[in-house]
């Protein structure tokens, strides 16, 4: 067996550098968060690549690139408390990555086609619509001139991410389409609590519940991805796509 490509071994490796980061946030051992916080994104991305190489369409790439991306989002958090410029290149990553994946969904909407699911579809998104903007509204107030504008950009986008996750109903296998779904949902409850925490008022538990909430996001994302692009009918269709 391929180790890169076991999702035992690699699921193992990605929870305990999670777990490490959690550790090393409440203990303020602030060596091992620096370690354990990019080795969560370097693990699930090399796993996700060398299960979807093979692959290679537009799909995986541009899930390829929305984990970079928040690799580089999460090591420019790490040191927001050193200058505030890197809150803002972290938040610019994240945003690219959120596109990123949303690029992704709409790819797998668009090259499916069909009306099917319309209305699970249109009922979710509109949930996950009023959500975004009521938090927009409850949190602008909170914010100086210079984060308004990012912040709301940043918000705006992932409430799209969201909504293009919800339009993949019926248009991938389910269990893909629930995992990606609630990967997104839980993408932006993260970035709900983070922002929460920094603008309005301390949390509880706040970082942990931040990155648990995160981590679920990424694997989930990941993993979903994975599913609608390895399930052997998805292959065979390519192929026969291809020829």
């Amino acid at each position: 067996m391929d180790l890169r490509r076991s999702p035992l071994l690699n699921g193992l490796l990605y929870g305990l550098a999670t777990v490490g980061c959690i550790v090393g946030q409440w203990k303020e051992w602030h060596l091992l968060e620096y370690l354990c916080k990019p080795l969560m994104m370097l693990v699930l991305s090399s796993w996700f690549f060398f299960n979807s190489r093979r692959v290679g369409d537009r799909f995986t790439l541009l899930i390829q690139a929305g984990l970079f991306f928040s690799l580089i989002g999460d090591v420019a958090l790490m040191f927001q408390h050193l200058d505030h410029f890197n809150f803002l290149l972290g938040l610019a990553a994240f945003l690219i990555a959120q596109l990123c994946y949303t690029l992704a969904f709409i790819h797998n909407i668009t090259t499916t086609g069909g009306a099917q699911g319309v209305i699970l579809s249109t009922v979710i998104s509109a949930l996950i619509l009023i959500y975004g903007f009521a938090f927009a509204l409850d949190i602008q107030p909170r914010l100086d001139d210079v984060m308004v504008a990012p912040v709301l950009v940043y918000a705006g986008a992932i409430t799209l991410m969201g909504i293009a996750a919800a339009f993949r109903y019926r248009r991938t296998y389910s269990t893909s389409f629930w995992m990606v779904l609630v990967g997104a949902l839980l993408f932006i409850a993260s970035d709900s609590l983070l922002a929460t925490g920094r603008f309005v008022r301390p949390l509880p538990y706040g970082n942990t519940l931040v990155m648990v909430t995160y981590a679920l996001a990424q694997f989930l994302i990941a993993s979903g991805a994975l599913v609608h692009v390895l399930d052997p009918e998805s292959i065979r269709r390519k192929k026969a796509l291809t020829t």
